[in-house]
């Protein structure tokens, strides 16, 4: 059966705007990202994408992932209808409010379309994933242009319904929606980013596995800055090993676009249009339906990458392929050590099966150990 997907935009999210002060998060992104929906309507046979309106919503339903206090707080500032910063990289206007009235309401039609079996992706502004409970989460240094986490609120829902996976492929760590749910096991959540020891927002490590009851659900997948399709293609192996045990009805995508080669200046990546193809065909594989919200991507990364996203959602079975890339090798050396501290969180809490040939590929990845005297004393110096 052919898949088919719904897109929920509404011209409130050009709202939320930085005016003329320079900002990578503005409502220029909607321009390109809408462009790109056009396109694979004209490419994709029988209708199978339609732009609904997002309706409007109440702000008060972000209580089920946020701290009421918190969500009171954003309502007061957005109240004063004046631009006004957060923190260094987060900023409200006097049209924020209506955008994330729209932002509430959309999350709440793309739960009624997946409990249907249809899949939707949320065109919307501002991002959501590095909102936490209260703001800013896991100790990051800003709240990275998020203020109220729909990515969060639509899988907190759904959970009540079947069996939820979030998948986060932004550049960049899904902290606030790791926060949100990190003593839950009902829903795990999958995050791809860029080695948080050189990146925004410094969290997401392999052994930032949950808590509790949730310990084991929380896996962080961390690619090297210049990674290419060679090594997110090994990602997308292991993401369907995870899926494939966990079996979710619903899954919920933070999906960013800013990994794409030459999308964002801050983070330099070098993925094509096979990644995203191929992430979107495996989504849409594993689960009843699909809900995506747009993360990030600024610029190219909305044009090329988004595109082969809902081709990928959509299984069309062609699409015009970037040529590929290929990593280096001090990019591979990072990614397979990080890539075994992966597999091993995994295995240690026994919430998630793998097969046994990605286990023993991550046994054979143990640093060799050389062992060396210095006055006398043994020590151990570790090589990967």
């Amino acid at each position: 059966m052919a898949r088919r997907l719904v897109v929920l935009y509404h011209d409130d999210f050009r709202e939320h705007s930085p005016g003329s002060v320079k900002h990578p998060e503005d409502p220029g992104r909607l321009d390109i990202a809408l462009k790109s929906v056009a396109d694979v309507i004209s490419y994709a046979p029988g209708r199978r994408v339609a732009v609904r309106v997002a309706p409007r919503g109440d702000l008060n339903v972000f209580n089920k992932v946020h701290d009421q206090a918190y969500v009171e707080r954003v309502k007061a500032i957005l109240r004063s209808r004046k631009f006004e910063w957060l923190d260094k990289d987060t900023y409200v206007s006097r049209g924020t409010i209506k955008a994330l009235s729209r932002l509430a309401g959309a999350s709440q039609k793309a739960v009624i379309l997946a409990l249907r079996g249809v899949n939707s992706f949320i065109l919307g502004r501002p991002p959501s994933h590095h909102a936490g409970r209260s703001g800013r989460a896991m100790r990051a240094p800003s709240m990275g242009f998020c203020l109220l986490n729909a990515t969060a609120l639509i899988a907190g829902v759904l959970a009540a319904h079947g069996r939820v996976a979030v998948v986060d492929f932004d550049v960049h760590h899904g902290n606030g929606t790791q926060e949100i749910f990190y003593s839950n096991p009902h829903i795990l959540h999958v995050d791809i980013h860029v080695d948080p020891a050189v990146s925004y927002p410094g969290t997401g490590y392999p052994g930032d596995v949950g808590e509790g009851e949730g310990a084991g659900t929380k896996v962080n997948i961390v690619t090297p800055h210049m990674a290419g399709d060679d090594i997110y293609g090994d990602v997308l192996e292991l993401v369907e090993a995870i899926l494939s045990s966990w079996k979710p009805d619903y899954i919920v995508v933070s999906a960013g676009f800013d990994a794409y080669r030459g999308d964002n200046e801050m983070v330099l990546m070098n993925v094509g249009t096979r990644f995203y193809y191929n992430i979107g065909r495996l989504l849409a594989s594993n689960a009843r339906a699909v809900v995506s919200v747009l993360e990030g991507g600024y610029s190219i990364g909305l044009d090329r990458a988004f595109k082969a996203y809902i081709a990928g959602i959509l299984g069309l079975r062609t699409w015009p392929w970037d040529p590929p890339s290929h990593s280096g090798n001090t990019a591979w050396r990072t990614y397979k050590a990080y890539k075994r501290l992966v597999v091993a969180s995994i295995l240690k809490h026994g919430r998630i099966s793998l097969p046994k040939e990605i286990a023993r590929e991550a046994e054979a990845l143990k640093p060799k150990v050389r062992r060396y005297r210095r006055r006398k004393r043994r020590y151990r110096r570790y090589i990967f």
